[in-house]
């Protein structure tokens, strides 16, 4: 999976406290802040795009796997973007 960044995108960078020594590399991933309009919450959006291999993969009866780092799992969604809303927002990958 490649990490996009897009209009409106803010860098999230490392959580407070983190060392990367002990904790490993942590990079920085572009979100949109959106506040849900049901709920009020603040929810951090952020863009990805399947490399050819991720496409094969899911397409032979692969999935898709969410990390989270913690012991307790927070409100997440997954969708699909569509072509043309991901060339409106100006979505580009970082390039590894």
């Amino acid at each position: 999976m490649r990490i996009c960044n897009f209009d409106g995108a803010r860098p999230l960078g490392a959580p407070k406290d983190w060392d990367q020594h002990l904790d490993g590399a942590c990079g920085v991933l572009p979100v949109l802040d959106a506040v849900d309009e049901q709920s009020g919450l603040n929810f951090m959006y952020s863009l990805w795009r399947p490399t050819a291999e991720d496409l094969a993969a899911l397409q032979a009866g692969g999935a898709l796997r969410l990390g989270i780092m913690g012991s307790s799992h927070p409100v997440i969604n997954m969708a699909v973007v569509a072509p043309d809303v991901c060339q409106q927002a100006g979505v580009v990958e970082i390039p590894d």
